[in-house]
């Protein structure tokens, strides 16, 4: 879980500590605070940093990454952005460019960027020398609200998406909140579908609270970004606290996400970096969830409003994006990453249903049931029904 106040850090930074299962590490953020980063990175007594991160967030932050080295020797490792980084190949050339330069485990991974070079970069330093050192500094809401509170660093197969990975600590977050003020309308409101869910499937309460913060539309506010960070914590901690592996209590963290991954892999494969973007498919996914849930007499139809109304106020067009049909999805669904918890079931995936808002249906201790593909498809057609000419907001 994290602390239950905010503590001065480094030279004014704000921190928190994050603790899940056994693991613990430190969440330092603040607003024009590179400098302070950069001191805080070398007081590791790193011999060389591996920065991760994507060509764009190359070409927009140069100088801050080389800020963010200040005097230590450091590797910057790049990709043309976008879930193709997510691969064995990426992750491949990273490794070998990593040794080649002489790395050693005295050496820091940063993970600079979303939750794809976070992603990318946590796998490249569990798997150096066995594991060496690993920072994020997290430069989108989606990343520094939601990816960056866990333990989970995967990459993508070629069947499904997050398929190959481990868990993996790192040493410290750092997140300058004046990074995310590059970030478009659509990339902020991804990191609130996020918190969205935090909201619809854990903690309610908040609802109220994310209804002002969108209400007043000042999203990149430093104030407004730290009760969300401060939000985000509070929920995912309360979730993981006992549950290293997020195998159990924290399989409610993948609401919405059994179809909405499915919705993003789908578009992604038809429209590339144009696609989705993570938090809205996550968003539609909740709709679908919804939908199940009050089919089978769970959620009721205010319930399901509560959906819409968070859903369309962060800009979702609540309707598939039109390169996707229902067939598609379904396709990439019998493939998702939560197969496997519960007993097989002929035409049935697990999922995070849930009988009232902040209310998850279990199987056993497990908050995920069994949901057929006739039940998913249902939903989906729904959502299918409800597309327009017009461009998706958000999408």
């Amino acid at each position: 879980m994290a602390s239950n106040s905010l503590s001065p850090g480094r030279a004014g930074l704000r921190s928190r500590t994050i603790s899940i299962g056994e693991q613990s590490f430190p969440y330092y953020f603040g607003a024009d605070c590179i400098t302070e980063i950069s001191g805080a990175i070398a007081d590791l007594s790193p011999d060389k940093l591996v920065i991760v991160t994507d060509d764009h967030l190359l070409e927009l932050y140069a100088a801050e990454i080389e800020r963010l080295a200040g005097e230590l020797p450091f590797l910057t490792l790049t990709h043309p952005a976008g879930e193709s980084m997510k691969t064995l190949s990426c992750l491949s050339d990273h490794l070998e460019t990593a040794l080649r330069a002489g790395i050693t485990r005295r050496s820091v991974v940063v993970s600079f960027g979303g939750g794809v070079p976070g992603n990318l970069a946590g796998l490249l330093a569990s798997l150096l020398f066995r594991g060496i050192r690993l920072v994020h500094v997290p430069t989108t809401t989606i990343a520094a609200m939601d990816s960056v509170l866990s333990l989970k660093q995967a990459i993508n197969s070629g069947v499904g998406k997050n398929h190959i990975g481990t868990f993996y600590a790192p040493t410290a977050i750092y997140t300058d909140v004046r990074l995310f003020a590059t970030l478009s309308e659509r990339e902020l409101r991804s990191g609130l579908c996020e918190m969205a869910k935090n909201c619809l499937a854990i903690a309610p309460a908040m609802l109220d609270q994310l209804r002002a913060v969108v209400a007043a539309g000042e999203l990149a506010n430093p104030q407004a970004l730290l009760w969300l960070l401060d939000a985000s914590i509070a929920a995912k901690s309360s979730v993981t606290r006992h549950d290293t592996f997020e195998r159990r209590a924290g399989l409610v963290l993948e609401y919405g996400h059994t179809v909405g991954h499915a919705i993003e892999i789908s578009d992604h494969r038809v429209r590339g970096t144009a696609g989705i973007a993570h938090g809205a498919a996550i968003a539609l996914g909740m709709l679908v969830a919804a939908h199940i849930s009050r089919a089978r007499g769970w959620l009721s139809d205010d319930e399901v409003s509560v959906h819409y109304e968070v859903v369309t106020g962060l800009g979702v067009e609540p309707c598939l994006p039109a390169s996707v049909g229902v067939a598609d999805v379904l396709a990439v669904v019998a493939d998702d990453n939560k197969n496997g918890y519960l007993e097989p079931s002929p035409d049935a995936v697990p999922f995070v249903l849930l009988r009232a808002l902040g209310r998850p249906e279990h199987t056993g201790d497990l908050p995920l049931v069994h949901v057929s593909t006739s039940e998913i498809r249902e939903a989906l057609e729904v959502i299918a029904q409800s597309r327009t000419a017009a461009p998706a907001v958000g999408v």
